[in-house]
């Protein structure tokens, strides 16, 4: 008998573990948790190549595989429009709007010197063009302020080896032959040149831009604004004279625009120097 009720136990046990089997078959998360497992697999490892590719997830704009990817396409399809430009203005040589195009891709991409000698072409065919000749003025200007900042540069780095130069000799032999050797003058030599040759180019392109200025002050003689570049980037390239000349005309023209007293001031600098330094004076 009490061989009887353990069979009937294992017998309620069992059919109750099958019942419980086949309830959780019916619900839905753990039938989905069970099918579904290779799908989640997958969309793992696809967030994976997401976040290494391309940055998901990763708050970082600018660092990701796919933003390199991007600016790469970017760069390439940039460099064949220029090739484009360039092929076609060199097959029209006289066709001022292929001229420009190829001017306006060059600035577009940050090659201001070709973008200069472009728009310089375009100029050539369209000497009346005044946007065209404030925009070829810019752009001397901003070769200029670039020359000067790297004049900067070169001085202070001449400066800092100066100052190297100056410590006592030391006790060491070593040093003493380091010293000997004139390391830091020798840097500063070389720094001094970089400085001398910025500056030069910063004047060069002043000058280049003085003479645009000049153009357009025949073309639009009553613009103030253009007056006041003038003396600006005639003071730039050491033209006292024709900077004074511009200044003044720019007073004249607007005696009561508020940098007029500042204006003024300059005039009154740049006539002191002419007396201290005739070489200002306009050379051509």
């Amino acid at each position: 008998m009490a061989r009887g009720q353990a069979q009937r136990r294992r017998h309620a046990q069992s059919h109750a573990r099958k019942s419980a089997r086949s309830a959780e078959d019916l619900m839905f998360f753990p039938k989905l948790r069970r099918r579904a497992k290779w799908v989640f697999l997958l969309l793992a490892i696809a967030f994976g190549i997401g976040f290494v590719a391309f940055g998901v997830g990763t708050g970082v704009s600018g660092t990701s595989l796919g933003d390199v990817l991007r600016d790469l396409i970017g760069q390439q399809s940039t460099e064949r429009s220029i090739d484009d430009a360039r092929k076609n203005a060199l097959a029209h040589p006289k066709d001022a709007n292929a001229q420009f195009a190829y001017a306006n891709a060059l600035q577009a991409s940050g090659r201001t010197q070709e973008a200069i000698t472009a728009l310089e072409a375009y100029t050539a065919l369209k000497p009346k063009d005044v946007d065209a000749l404030r925009q070829l003025a810019n752009l001397w200007g901003s070769v200029a302020n670039k020359a000067r900042q790297e004049k900067q540069v070169a001085s202070a780095q001449a400066t800092e080896a100066s100052a190297a130069s100056s410590i006592a000799v030391p006790n060491s032999a070593f040093l003493r032959d380091v010293e000997q050797n004139k390391i830091a003058q020798t840097l500063a030599q070389q720094a001094n040149a970089r400085a001398s040759a910025a500056a030069s180019r910063a004047q060069t392109a002043a000058g280049s831009q003085q003479r645009v200025y000049e153009q357009l002050t025949l073309l639009v003689p009553d613009d103030p604004s253009i007056f006041l570049s003038l003396g600006i980037a005639a003071q730039e390239a050491n033209d006292a004279e024709s900077a004074i000349a511009a200044y003044q005309t720019f007073l004249d023209l607007a005696p009561n625009d508020p940098s007029a007293a500042q204006v003024q001031q300059q005039i009154d600098f740049l006539k002191q120097q002419l007396k201290a330094n005739p070489s200002l004076q306009q050379s051509g």
